[in-house]
């Protein structure tokens, strides 16, 4: 029986790191760590053990599984497979793998071995040619494998990109309708799991403006299937991811009085005064919240009826105490809406992006964090009174 590619890279592995591991045990954890989509339907888990350990063995060839997850492969996990404090076996790993794996070093002897894993899986992908085959069939197969070659390489734009887009996206795909995270956990060990797409191949591949990370299969299913209108809406999409780093990056910079979060603190206790009208129409809110945005009035209102007074007296009281700088907070207040007017942000939007600023300063309750916003709104630091 003549030896496959497969069988020959498990078992030098093996030669190492095996330890007290059966075969079939062995050969499951290298496809972990070199499988990225870990979703419910695993086709790895589909596999029996007496089909892993034919693997091992060279008595199963590994095209069909090969098959079912060429298009899903990265490296980024397979050097914690591999991974040992002792420089001689590194040392010689190296060597076995010098011709398998050319410029292998103790340095990326990890990334080396994942590549030529995934390498040996892609090639027991590909569509072998038959005799008689008609050329169009040929020139499809290796189309296909042409693609899945694309998808699972070691891109250089997510090496060279991919955690600063990753971080763009909140760690999330930002496709319609996909919520995936762009990380994975296998056996303690954290991963990111994506892929870079290139929004429109028309324009230049190195601006990060046109490039989006997806889960990999948002980003195959885009790359195969790019038509006009996906295009323009993944440009949207970015467009927003963009647009919330800028205001992110905006109100960073003010940072918030340490006195603040008391005051955060205090809130959820406060009791609902007697006699209050809910239905009372602020002043500062009617001639500071335009018509449009309806719902955001009615929240303020609500918040100011309720709050206003409670919370005025607790900044009053903190800043006699000594324990809140009142005025430089106002003020950085101010400059933060102020900065988001001048982005062109509507009323809603700088609401919105004013709670975020002090919801992530503070690490308190969103709910407490919206009464201050709407507080200084009634205290005329946020919003302008809309002239006639």
């Amino acid at each position: 029986m003549q030896e496959t590619a497969f069988q020959k890279f498990a078992q030098t592995l093996a030669a190492y790191f095996q330890g007290e591991k059966s075969p079939e045990e062995f050969t499951r954890e290298m496809f972990d760590h070199i499988y990225a989509n870990l979703e419910d339907d695993n086709p790895l888990d589909d596999v029996s053990e007496r089909s892993y350990r034919g693997y091992f063995y060279g008595e199963n060839d590994i095209t069909a599984l090969a098959k079912k997850i060429a298009k899903e492969l990265d490296t980024v996990l397979f050097p914690s497979f591999v991974e040992t404090e002792y420089d001689e076996t590194i040392e010689d790993i190296c060597k076995v793998f010098k011709d398998e794996c050319p410029g292998i070093n103790s340095d990326n002897y990890g990334k080396k071995l994942g590549e030529r894993l995934k390498e040996i899986i892609i090639q027991a992908a590909t569509p072998k040619r038959k005799k008689g085959k008609s050329p169009s069939a040929v020139i499809k197969a290796d189309e296909e494998m042409k693609e899945i070659s694309v998808l699972s390489s070691a891109s250089p734009l997510k090496e060279k990109y991919g955690v600063l887009l990753v971080a763009e996206e909140g760690s999330v795909c930002p496709c319609d309708g996909c919520s995936k995270p762009l990380f994975m956990n296998v056996n303690g060990h954290l991963g990111l799991n994506f892929d870079v797409a290139v929004i429109d191949p028309e324009k230049p591949e190195n601006d990060t403006n046109n490039l989006v990370a997806m889960c990999p299969e948002c980003c195959a299913r885009y790359s195969i299937g790019r038509a006009p209108e996906s295009v323009q809406r993944l440009q949207e999409i970015k467009n927003h991811l963009i647009d919330l780093t800028d205001s992110r990056e905006l109100v960073a910079t003010q940072k918030i009085d340490e006195g603040v979060r008391r005051v955060l603190e205090k809130i959820p206790s406060i009791s609902k005064p007697r006699d209050v009208d809910l239905n009372y129409d602020p002043v500062a809110l009617r001639q500071k919240i335009e018509a449009k945005n309806l719902l955001l009035y009615v929240r303020t209102q609500a918040q100011v009826n309720i709050y206003f007074n409670a919370v005025h007296e607790i900044f009053q009281q903190l800043s006699k105490e000594g324990k809140l700088r009142f005025k430089p907070f106002c003020n950085q207040v101010k400059i933060t809406y102020l900065n988001l007017k001048d982005k062109g942000y509507d009323q809603q939007r700088i609401f919105d992006e004013m709670v975020d600023w002090l919801q992530t300063s503070t690490n308190e309750e969103r709910g407490s964090c919206e009464v201050i916003i709407s507080y200084f709104i009634q205290k005329c630091e946020v919003f302008d009174v809309i002239t006639e």
